[in-house]
């Protein structure tokens, strides 16, 4: 067919073929801003547990046209329902797909007779199933080729949308407008997790045609994301996804959570989304040359999203700690070291200016220990001292405060306005109190331990230096 050409995957994929087109980024625009949707198979159950998208897209205030089908019911919560596919109306964006795996190919091929250019294939048994559920995705995708329809999935909770807002999943959005986007390969990943949330998200499923290289071509340019997390099981059209992900990753970050680090865990993942792991060190190769930065879990994921939402680029790798004890300073040191960066020198006029609050037999240097001074002139007033003197002082490029949470709000103060980044180790007990309050003062870049710290740290070097190659 013109405009289209069977591929194969190059790194950790199958032979089977997939769509590709020349349509460019707006062509998988409906999985993310649908005008209208078409449920195929949607649920008569309603309420919780209940399963049922139109609840989850009327509750979340969907603003465009839904067409719940169902041969079983004439309306659902006050929405028409219609039998089949072929009574549906034409000019609808894109279609969910929920029924069973035998009905699949029929939607399909009903949602084409009626012009409906997208759709994201809920039902499960398809290539993550064996040789019967391999040759029944391949009929599939082959039917939707015919028509130039795009495809997420099958096994796919499909995609979301918080500025519109929209969900094609049962799971309702979470009502944040985070310019963080998620491109994943399972479902569990759409709720988020730790402190982690995206505000557009879509599941591929088994990327039996939408896959990395169309979602990051449209979130090149879109405006209201600003970072971009890939979850990966399996890697297809890897040469063409290493070419698009260094082009995008100058503009925004890019960050990889891949999974089955491990042999176990990559068997896993071949009855999970039918696709194969790879060789995990090529990936760390492959991610190197295009720019992408690596986590090794949610917390990682978590930190360093937040590292580059919330602070300046890092120019350097020199380091400023402020502390009230040494023996944390030290574990503080340490955390630096081990992630690639350095305790800084203070300046001259850094030390002259703080010399006045230190012992004469303990004159200040980095880390600066600031608890005996505190204790004499006043806490926050040193702390403040401190702080402001490791943020004026070229000679260090950013800053780790170790502090109990009340003095977050004066390292809040003191760094606000500030190009220089500055991260927190927030001591103690990380309960559901001090979490509570550290999110009522909005400041994002605390940690619970020295090594996320650090580690948040030196992605924001490794990604500020990254940029630097192309400027």
């Amino acid at each position: 067919m013109a405009g289209h050409r069977l591929a194969k995957f190059d790194i950790g994929g199958t032979s089977m073929g997939r769509i590709i087109t020349n349509d460019g980024p707006s062509n998988i625009r409906p999985f993310l801003e649908p005008d209208s949707i078409a449920l195929v198979g949607v649920p008569r159950r309603t309420g919780r547990a209940s399963f049922n998208i139109l609840e989850t897209l009327l509750t979340c205030g969907f603003p465009g046209k839904l067409y719940p089908v169902n041969p079983n019911a004439d309306s659902l919560l006050g929405v028409k329902v219609y039998p089949d596919t072929d009574s549906l109306p034409h000019g609808i964006e894109l279609a969910v797909i929920m029924v069973p795996r035998d009905m699949v190919l029929g939607a399909v091929r009903g949602c084409a007779r009626r012009g409906i250019k997208a759709a994201i294939i809920v039902s499960e048994g398809f290539a993550e199933a064996g040789k019967d559920g391999q040759s029944l995705q391949v009929e599939v995708v082959e039917a939707a080729r015919a028509t130039g329809m795009r495809l997420v999935g099958p096994n796919s909770l499909g995609s979301m949308n918080n500025f519109l807002p929209f969900s094609s999943s049962f799971l309702p959005p979470p009502p944040v407008k985070a310019p963080v986007a998620l491109v994943s390969q399972s479902g569990g990943f759409l709720e988020g997790f730790s402190d982690f949330v995206a505000g557009k998200a879509i599941d591929l499923g088994n990327t039996c045609d939408v896959d990395f290289v169309d979602c990051l071509e449209y979130l090149e340019t879109d405006p209201d994301i600003r970072l971009i997390v890939l979850h990966i099981e399996g890697m297809k059209r890897g040469r063409r996804f290493l070419d698009i992900a260094r082009r995008v990753s100058r503009q925004k970050p890019i960050l990889a959570l891949k999974t089955g680090r491990t042999g176990a865990a990559a068997r896993v993942i071949a009855s999970h989304s039918g696709s194969l792991a790879g060789q995990d060190r090529v990936y760390d190769t492959a991610f190197a040359c295009a720019g992408i930065m690596r986590v090794k879990d949610g917390d990682e994921l978590s930190d360093v999203t937040r590292a580059l939402l919330h602070l300046s680029p890092l120019k350097g790798n020199r380091i400023g700690i402020v502390t009230p004890t040494g023996g944390c300073a030290i574990m503080a040191v340490d955390a630096l070291v081990q992630e690639g960066l350095e305790l800084a020198q203070l300046s001259t006029q850094t030390v002259e200016q703080l010399r006045e609050y230190f012992s004469k037999w303990a004159p200040p240097k980095n880390p600066l220990d600031m608890l005996s001074a505190g204790m004499s002139f006043g806490y926050k007033k040193v702390y403040t001292a401190c702080l402001q003197g490791l943020l004026d002082d070229p000679e260090v490029d950013a800053v780790i405060c170790i502090a109990g949470w009340p003095t977050v709000k004066t390292i809040q103060e003191t760094a606000h306005g500030k190009s220089k980044p500055v991260v927190t180790w927030v001591q103690g007990r990380w309960t559901g109190e001090v979490s509570a309050r550290l999110e009522d003062t909005g400041y994002k870049t605390a940690y619970p331990t020295p090594e996320r710290a650090a580690r948040a740290l030196s992605a924001l070097r490794q990604y500020s230096s990254w940029k630097n190659r192309y400027k």
